[in-house]
């Protein structure tokens, strides 16, 4: 897997979307500024996911995966809230924009 050149990007500025992009958990962790263990917690509770197997392949990110990250970290860092309020928060962002998406289909109909 190609490692993207974006191991430059501060942590709040948004990655420009690209299907074909994976970053390896030290990239992550350089564009997020999150520490490695925090984001193995994340992947172990669900918030997050690697695109492959760390056990086979390593741990490599796609930028959704970095997008959930930078959310989820904000949720921590600046609302306080723990891995049970950042897991009922995610679900109920989710179900939002499954929602949004609904609503978009029914008004192109």
């Amino acid at each position: 897997m190609k490692e993207s050149e974006e191991n430059e990007s501060p942590a709040e500025e948004p990655i420009e979307a690209s299907e074909q992009e994976v970053y390896s958990i030290e990239t992550v962790v350089h564009i997020t500024q999150t520490p490695r263990h925090q984001i193995a917690v994340y992947c172990r509770h669900g918030l997050i996911s690697p695109v492959t197997s760390p056990e086979q392949e390593g741990w490599w990110f796609d930028d959704e995966a970095i997008r959930l990250l930078r959310q989820i970290e904000r949720l921590r860092v600046d609302c306080g809230m723990n891995l049970a309020g950042l897991r009922m928060t995610m679900e109920l962002l989710r179900e939002v924009e499954r929602l949004r998406e609904s609503v978009r289909e029914l008004r192109r109909s």
